[in-house]
């Protein structure tokens, strides 16, 4: 009897410490992933002409991604568009929106979504003809992209 409760104390001794242990590796293998992670964050990268190419990385591509992943504004030669900021784009008159329709025809169709990504931030409400144009093209880029 002895005998066997020493063996028994020693099973438990055992499973407990490879308990211990497997935790300890656990936590140490989430350190190092959350560690790690910025690294391996992907972003596009520029071709030969400078425009940028999507690293493929992620199920959708991020460049034409209308949600906010920056907290930074990105200008594309618009800062005069800065004195919409909080205005509703109802009350735009025809020669302010002449003023961001200057802008969205001189950009590159590759542009487009990181130019109103830019606006969101900078907290500038596109005039809705505008608006709608964009998100076309978003969306054909897309659509091209995908078949690709």
């Amino acid at each position: 009897m002895n005998r066997t409760v020493l063996l028994l104390i020693l099973f438990v001794f055992i499973l407990v410490s490879y308990l211990i242990y497997v935790n300890y590796r656990k936590k140490n293998h989430l350190k190092n992933n959350q560690s790690e992670m910025p690294e391996k964050i992907a972003s596009p990268t520029k071709t030969e002409n400078g425009d940028e190419e999507c690293c493929g990385q992620h199920e959708v591509c991020e460049k034409d991604s209308l949600i906010n992943t920056r907290l930074k504004a990105e200008y594309y030669e618009d800062e005069e568009l800065d004195k919409f900021r909080h205005r509703d784009p109802a009350t735009y008159t025809d020669d302010e929106i002449k003023e961001f329709e200057e802008v969205f025809y001189t950009l590159k169709e590759h542009d487009v979504a990181g130019w109103l990504k830019s606006l969101q931030i900078r907290e500038i409400e596109t005039p809705c003809n505008i608006k709608e144009e964009a998100l076309l093209i978003i969306q054909e880029r897309r659509f091209n992209s995908s078949k690709n």
